[in-house]
């Protein structure tokens, strides 16, 4: 089959005025003060989200560990009896 056109030469009109640039993968630096500006990026970052990250953490460990506490007495020799009074 010689009339066999690549994707996106299908024989329409030449496009003008499109331009294109590049940069040299030799002047690219992706990572340039990545370690002397990251490290003070995260912490600041880290410090402004605390309030709003901060209470529900805490409120949800105090939970959990009130509750893990309740769940263990309830299976030792004293609450015993409490257990079966739930059951």
């Amino acid at each position: 089959m010689g009339g066999e056109s690549w994707w996106g030469n299908m024989g329409g009109p030449v496009q003008k005025g499109i331009i294109t640039y590049s940069v040299s993968p030799y002047q690219q630096r992706a990572f340039a003060g990545a370690i002397k500006h990251g490290i003070f990026n995260v912490f600041r970052r880290t410090i402004s989200q605390a309030p709003y990250v901060g209470p529900p953490v805490v409120l949800g460990y105090l939970i959990y560990s009130y509750h893990n506490k309740k769940h263990e007495y309830l299976h030792s020799k004293a609450g015993k009896e409490e257990l079966l009074k739930y059951s």
